[in-house]
């Protein structure tokens, strides 16, 4: 579908509708490709592969649409657009010094696109142009930034400032250039010679940073007043996201400086350094506490302090910059913005972090189980913080590992092997996470000092409840992507429910069945009942849930105590069998001794079994979902898998349990 689209953009720019789906694709992988998954890359590839195969007779609207597209995804323009709006031909320019002359209309479609938009701001110009240059071919984009370097407004030489930052050679020259001609003319405000000593600690290519040395001391020797400091803004609220699995956090400033109030939002990235930033004007007090707060709710963010952020953007610098990555541009707004001028590249290790966490060492110098305790401590985390959903791997070397395992056993063992190579990032995830939550003053935060500390000194990564954590959700991400294949391809389930009165052929679960079944699970110390009990939870649960999700707690429970791979695919072709006999059973209203004991100590072990696929799979049992009659029946089973009740006691039991099972959505 896209390659389509990009193919009938040859002609017409693509809708907006047609740009939100192609830029959504890009986006998605993009975000694969940073994750170490070759689809992300195959798909970026072909996609760049399908713009180049658009010949030049490519009309500019078109280009510029498909250059948005790119942009917006965080990706750079296919090189192939580069000659869409004006050719390559240096004919086409009126030559003045070996330099193409940009004319001033071209210059118009930016500031048009300010009044568009209704906002001017260094970050807005730096979108336009992001997506607009692209078309341009190399020569082009050096005199079309040398030029708006030179121009008189203010803007114009701060967004070529920022641009002293890009990694096109082109554009980065050209801002150099420009802005020596802007100093010559004595056009060198004190608030952009400002803006370059700042920058001149954030660049790496030593050429840029010569000319920026050059351009400063010429500006000194000229007479231009070194910068004054300003009243510093107040930052009303910090808040930030927590590190997540792919080690991403972003952080949100509220800030007023004199009347003006605007939202600084950055976006960082562990070895990416600072992936984006831009500020957002608030027109009042009111949108801006909304604004702010949207997003922390949404992102589950907490409150941290104005040195924290500062402190998490330094690591950030030096991070991106020990990477080969150059911040965002929109870093110079924020940095103006929130009145962060002294901003440096700051070089952390999980140490450097860890003390900021921890600035007196009295994690370090408990006792070996009082460390011990907050490591086990860590076990709990999930339960206390919604981002530990992403603390998972799913990357090709992930599933290449677990794929490489013949039974349950060795593909554990190759997943544990897996994340030992991964040691360091975790243990910097957990390090950094220790840094936010003591800004947060949150209690937890010496748990994750533990946990970093123990895991950079070389725990074992089987003893860290967290990593066990990991381990499973890694091992769950594997199990639901599209193409993972199981230890054996014996048995195939159906992922989605059939529709509402249809019922699927189902083979027999007989004696023969249900004693083979029972022999296998014996070695877990399971019995039939109480996977009776559990797959009946699965198949009255008030949401759907899907066969992918409930074979991996199977496979938690009964994997280690399996004697062989062929036992262990036996056990699950004849779950997968019982589940869907269960089904059938409710759906055709089986009398109750068909749909669970009748002797009270069976009883009680088929409820242990109903309980657990209700608490293995919480999310699919809302409590608004359960009504009078749910929380009763809850109460009933809890009380018989405590041996506090019999079968004969629940007549309303199986009447529930039907109407459960007609109910599921």
């Amino acid at each position: 579908m896209c390659a389509a689209l990009i193919s009938a953009a040859k002609t017409d720019p693509l809708s907006d509708g047609e740009m939100q789906l192609l830029t959504a694709a890009l986006d998605e992988a993009r975000m694969a490709d940073e994750n170490a998954q070759r689809k992300g890359r195959a798909f970026l590839d072909a996609m760049r592969d399908e713009v180049a195969r658009l010949d030049t007779a490519l009309t500019s609207k078109a280009a510029l649409s498909l250059s948005s597209v790119w942009s917006r995804a965080g990706l750079a323009p296919p090189p192939s657009l580069a000659h869409a709006v004006i050719p390559e031909d240096p004919g086409a320019f009126a030559d003045t010094g070996g330099i193409p002359d940009i004319p001033d209309e071209m210059f118009d479609g930016i500031f048009k696109g300010f009044n568009d938009i209704g906002e001017q701001s260094v970050s807005a110009m730096l979108a336009l142009l992001d997506e607009m240059l692209p078309t341009l071919p190399p020569e082009a984009r050096f005199a079309f930034i040398r030029k708006l370097a030179t121009r008189a407004e203010p803007l114009c030489g701060e967004a070529a400032a920022a641009l002293l930052l890009a990694t096109d050679a082109s554009l980065s020259a050209g801002a150099l250039a420009g802005l020596s001609l802007r100093q010559e003319a004595g056009e060198l405000r004190q608030s952009l010679l400002s803006r370059l000593t700042l920058i001149r600690s954030w660049v790496q290519n030593p050429d840029i940073l010569r000319g920026i040395d050059e351009i400063v001391r010429a500006a000194l020797i000229s007479g231009t007043p070194v910068p004054t400091k300003s009243a510093k803004p107040k930052i009303h609220r910090v808040v930030s996201s927590m590190v997540d699995g792919s080690g991403a956090q972003s952080i949100s400033i509220a800030i007023q400086s004199g009347s003006r109030r605007a939202l600084a939002v950055v976006l960082l990235k562990q070895g990416f350094g600072v992936k984006d930033a831009f500020t957002l004007p608030c027109n009042s007090a009111t949108e801006q506490r909304q604004m702010i707060g949207q997003i922390a709710q949404q992102a589950a963010a907490v409150e941290v302090t104005e040195d924290y952020a500062f402190t998490a953007l330094a690591w950030a610098l030096a991070d991106g910059q020990s990477n080969g990555a150059m911040p965002a541009a929109g870093l110079l707004d924020v940095v103006e913005t929130a009145g962060l001028g002294e901003l440096r590249p700051q070089a952390a290790d999980v140490a450097d972090i860890v003390s900021v966490a921890d600035p007196e060492g009295e994690v370090a110098n408990l006792s070996v189980r009082s460390r011990g305790s907050l490591i086990v401590a860590s076990g709990h985390w999930p339960d206390h913080y919604a981002i530990s959903d992403s603390w998972f791997e799913d990357s090709d070397a992930s599933s290449d590992a677990i794929e490489s395992g013949m039974t349950r056993n060795s593909m554990d063992r190759k997943l544990w092997q897996h994340l030992e190579t991964r040691r360091a990032f975790w243990t910097m995830v957990f390090a950094r996470n220790a840094a936010l939550l003591i800004a947060a003053n949150d209690p937890a935060a010496p748990e994750f000092v533990a946990v970093a500390q123990a895991m950079a000194e070389g725990r074992d990564l089987k003893k860290t409840p967290i990593m066990q954590f990991v381990h499973s959700m890694s091992f769950e991400a594997w199990i639901n992507q599209d193409s993972s294949p199981m230890p054996s391809d014996g048995f195939e389930v159906t992922e989605e429910q059939l529709a509402p009165g249809t019922h699927a052929q189902v083979a027999t679960f007989g004696p023969k069945e249900q004693k083979a079944l029972d022999r296998l699970l014996s070695p877990a110390r399971i019995t039939l009942p109480w996977m009776e009990g559990f797959l009946t939870g699965l198949c009255t649960a008030p949401k759907f849930i899907k066969p992918s999700e409930w074979i991996v707690t199977i496979l938690n429970v009964v994997a280690e105590d399996v004697a062989s791979e062929e036992d262990l695919q036996k056990s699950l072709d004849l779950i997968v069998l019982a589940y869907h006999s269960r089904l059938s059973l409710l759906r055709d209203g089986a009398p109750s001794k068909a749909l669970f004991p009748t002797d009270p100590v069976l009883f009680s072990i088929w409820a242990d079994g109903y309980l657990t696929a209700w608490e293995a799979h919480k999310p699919h049992w809302p409590a608004k979902s359960l009504g009078k009659d749910g929380k009763a029946m809850r109460t009933l089973l809890e009380q018989a898998a405590d041996f506090k009740t019999k079968a004969d006691e629940a007549p309303t039991l199986r009447a529930w349990l039907i109407a459960r099972c007609e109910k599921q959505k």
